[in-house]
């Protein structure tokens, strides 16, 4: 155990997860800890979807950590995943973020490998003209690409570095895989565009911020002014076993309407709630929700770094990418269906404007984690957060919205596969 796990470890006051130290948002050697014991630990990565590899050769490259990896599409259908990394030297093998080939070649030496990430050619292998050449005992079989161990669920792909990464289904979780079925299986979906956030702030805020319903209606005014969500509204998280993936969801009602004193009340003072502000263009507020199940929001957290999304009418998959202590970089893919008409695609383009790098909610978002970033970066050794919101002790779903609840879930599970020492003071088991 290094002496910086033991340090952080001790920072950690209460056992269940209701005082986080500010250290684990700032820590090189925290982050370098991340990438050993979570991004190549026993988890499941999120790589890619497949309906990006319609074809045999089709790739994409994504982020695993620090490790920059490739997702191939085999001849026989089946789906490979490895480090973009050439055996021989350790060059990159493709700059391009996707594309189609019929084998990996690496551009220094021309040594070339399979879509399953196996050492097909050497060039020069026996040498020229008799003279120079790999020794005679070199196996191509011995110097394969460094491969990750692939499964699917719903059509996401994922990879892990691990033996020990449980079976995906169970990894997941119930309520993921009954949302996973829901948003993306029981219609085709097809990808819309992408687009890219960078948040100058730690990968571990954004997984705050979504599971965090409470700061939905308050940082959010848009949000509160034109009924996207508020905390009177139906809803709540729901949490796996392990804690660690969030349903966190609300659902549209009839009493919504009903309890807008509630929603003043308990808005007095803020500034916030504003009923009467409207839109020139209320289009993009009044797209119809297409499940017919009158859930709003469904915000699908999954550790350590996916979120699969439905934003009123808005279906995403995003991804985040650590790229340091201080900085991640979000990776959003929206989706719409083969099923839509050409209205409920253009409508699905239109509420694209509410997540994103220029979104009504995202830019929010991005914004907030930079002030936390900017405000515990200097803060004195010992700081921590305090997440009470709900209540403390255990950790459990809700049936409300205004709970922080399912973020202590979320560091609970964090500390267990980080493999800190155990928490021996004060706070209750989670």
């Amino acid at each position: 155990m290094t002496n910086e796990s033991a340090s952080v470890s001790a920072a950690w006051p209460r056992a269940d997860f209701a005082r986080v130290p500010y250290e684990v948002f700032t820590s090189d050697q925290i982050y370098a800890r991340e990438n050993e014991r979570i991004f190549r630990g026993p988890v499941w990565n999120y790589l890619c979807h497949e309906i990006e590899l319609p074809r045999p050769g089709d790739y994409v490259t994504n982020w695993v950590g620090e490790a920059h990896v490739i997702a191939a599409r085999d001849r026989d259908g089946s789906i490979h995943a490895f480090e973009n990394s050439c055996a021989h030297r350790g060059a990159r093998l493709v700059s391009a973020v996707r594309g189609t080939l019929e084998q990996f070649t690496c551009p220094y030496h021309l040594w070339s490998y399979s879509l399953a990430g196996e050492l097909t050619g050497v060039t020069f292998l026996r040498g020229v003209a008799g003279k120079g050449g790999m020794p005679g005992d070199f196996d191509k079989k011995d110097h394969g690409l460094t491969r990750l161990r692939v499964a699917r669920y719903g059509g996401l792909v994922f990879g892990s570095y691990s033996e020990d990464a449980p079976p995906i289904a169970d990894y997941l979780g119930a309520h993921a895989c009954e949302q996973i079925q829901r948003l993306l299986v029981q219609r085709k979906p097809q990808v819309l565009g992408y687009l890219r956030q960078r948040i100058p702030g730690n990968w571990k805020l954004y997984n705050e911020n979504v599971r965090d319903p409470y700061h939905g209606s308050l940082l959010h005014q848009f949000q509160v002014s034109f009924g996207l969500q508020q905390p009177t509204m139906r809803g709540g998280i729901k949490l796996d076993a392990d804690l660690k993936n969030t349903w966190n969801h609300s659902i549209v009602t009839e009493q919504d309407r009903a309890s807008q004193k509630v929603v003043a009340d308990a808005y007095a003072g803020t500034g916030k709630f504003n009923p009467d502000l409207q839109m020139a263009d209320p289009a993009l507020t009044r797209v119809p929700l297409d499940l017919g199940d009158n859930i709003k929001t469904t915000i699908l957290s999954l550790f350590p770094t996916l979120v699969v999304a439905q934003v009123d009418n808005t279906y995403a998959i995003r991804h985040l990418r650590p790229k340091g202590p201080g900085l991640v970089e979000l990776h959003i893919t929206y989706l719409g269906f083969e099923s839509d008409t050409p209205e409920q695609t253009h409508d699905k383009l239109l509420t694209v404007n509410f997540i994103g790098p220029a979104g009504y909610i995202s830019l929010e978002d991005g914004e907030a984690l930079r002030l936390v970033q900017e405000g515990i970066k200097h803060r004195q050794p010992g700081g921590h957060e305090v997440l009470e919101m709900g209540g403390v002790g255990p950790i459990q779903d809700t049936d409300y919205l205004s709970q922080e609840i399912s973020i202590r879930g979320f560091w609970s599970f964090y500390h267990r596969v980080m493999q800190l020492p155990p928490i021996a003071t004060g706070g209750g088991a989670p």
